[in-house]
């Protein structure tokens, strides 16, 4: 199974292939530049390893929610290689892929992972998942921060611990400091969206048949983009 991923979700660009378990993976040098590094970015990882498009499975790609903008560019990148190379699309959940990052595995303990981005306007993209699990402890949302952490709370009592990913750390570090929760917030190397954690998640979807095409492949925004509401506000 080969599977090149996708994801420009985050602050930085970066693609991977899997292939039977072993995943190699390029990340952009400059914040933002998805648009600049994602097309030579997979050039020179196809490249590296020796794989031409007739070797590829599935094209997988972080469906979001994250960066609009990150979301789209990677959205049109992966629809436009599926199509061109006829594969079908693997569209990966952001938040999700988190549970399947490595981190803090064999320390013994019952995690509970609580990937969150900065959306802006007083709220989070967030979730919760257990290791390696695709079931949802507290479901994806655009969370008001308060309400985000009463849910944590309501179930903090079956973990020992929860873990912090994400950009939405730092604006709200005081709120998940004087939340009452048993906490840590993951290193600067495990706190963001990758392609390595993404591809682990694709790997999982495609052998449970979970694939669409390049017409079907849709992004997960959570909420509508702020030109698009204040759209809505001024119809309504």
């Amino acid at each position: 199974m080969v599977i090149l991923t996708i994801e420009t979700t985050g602050q930085l660009a970066s693609a991977a292939i899997y292939e039977d378990g072993r995943i190699t993976e390029r990340t952009g040098g400059r914040k933002l530049s998805h648009l600049q590094e994602i097309a030579p970015m997979i050039g020179d990882l196809m490249a590296e390893r020796g794989i031409v498009p007739a070797g590829i499975d599935a094209v997988a790609v972080s469906r979001g929610p994250g960066s609009f903008t990150g979301i789209r560019i990677g959205m049109a990148t992966a629809k436009a290689l599926a199509q061109v190379w006829d594969k079908p699309v693997i569209c990966v959940p952001t938040l999700q892929s988190f549970a399947f990052c490595g981190y803090g595995e064999g320390r013994g303990e019952r995690l509970l992972f609580c990937p969150m981005f900065d959306a802006r306007r007083s709220q989070v993209y967030a979730g919760a998942y257990e290791p390696c699990s695709r079931t949802a402890v507290v479901e994806d949302s655009a969370w008001d921060p308060d309400e985000l952490i009463s849910r944590l709370r309501e179930v903090s009592g079956a973990y020992d611990r929860i873990v912090f990913f994400g950009d939405g750390i730092e604006p709200w570090k005081e709120k998940i400091e004087g939340s009452g929760l048993t906490f840590e917030t993951a290193p600067e190397e495990a706190r963001y969206q990758t392609a390595c954690q993404a591809a682990r998640l694709a790997a999982v979807m495609y052998g449970a048949g979970e694939l669409c095409d390049c017409y079907t492949a849709s992004p997960e925004y959570l909420r509508l983009a702020e030109a698009e509401r204040k759209l809505a506000e001024k119809d309504r």
